[in-house]
């Protein structure tokens, strides 16, 4: 069984629904990069990177007004530039979206990095 570690939480606001009711899958995104971001940036202890990619990407659950979001990643790996691991958001222990992302460290330059750890 993986341990996931906790990142962070969100609370959905009325300014992040659609006309449905339920949180924007566009703000769902924008929140797990944020997320991804500082768990690759604080696994690592690199200052500069950026999001490769993320897998596949299901919305599992609606998230309504009031909800508060919490996110945990799991799993890491690390390559020689890049770090890659799971990252899930819960709501209320219900998983509500899952994916795999990957980093890759960047110089000051932005050009790839090693990750010295």
């Amino acid at each position: 069984m993986k341990k996931y570690i906790p990142i962070t939480s969100k609370m959905c606001m009325t300014r992040d629904v659609g006309t449905e009711g339920n949180l924007f899958g566009g703000n769902m995104m924008a929140w797990m990069d944020e997320a991804a971001s500082i768990y690759a940036r604080i696994y690592t202890g690199m200052p500069h990177l950026v999001t490769l990619k993320f897998e596949e990407v299901m919305f599992r659950r609606m998230v309504k007004v009031g909800q508060i979001v919490e996110f945990f990643a799991s799993n890491p790996r690390v390559g020689r530039t890049s770090i890659t691991f799971d990252l899930e958001a819960r709501v209320e222990d219900e998983v509500v979206f899952h994916t795999s992302t990957t980093f890759v460290a960047l110089d000051e330059e932005g050009n790839p990095t090693e990750i010295k750890r």
